[in-house]
């Protein structure tokens, strides 16, 4: 049994080409805005990293020259 396709419903399921290539254009831009994000916060944690060994280092440092200075 054929039944009557309404149009305006197809509308609604399918996007037009101009609607997909918004769409398309969407993802790919903020695809790049996460990434740029990840790359800052792996340029962070590289120098929080480097900070880190640095403190470390500088607290190895200060108890040698309290063990230097109480001699």
């Amino acid at each position: 049994m054929l039944t009557k396709i309404d149009i305006n419903k197809l509308k609604e399921v399918f996007v037009t080409k101009d609607e997909f290539k918004d769409l398309k254009n969407d993802i790919v831009t903020f695809k790049d805005e996460i990434l740029h994000e990840i790359i800052k916060l792996r340029d962070d944690i590289t120098v929080v990293i480097g900070y880190r060994d640095m403190i470390e280092d500088h607290e190895q440092r200060i108890i040698k020259l309290e063990k230097t200075d109480q001699n």
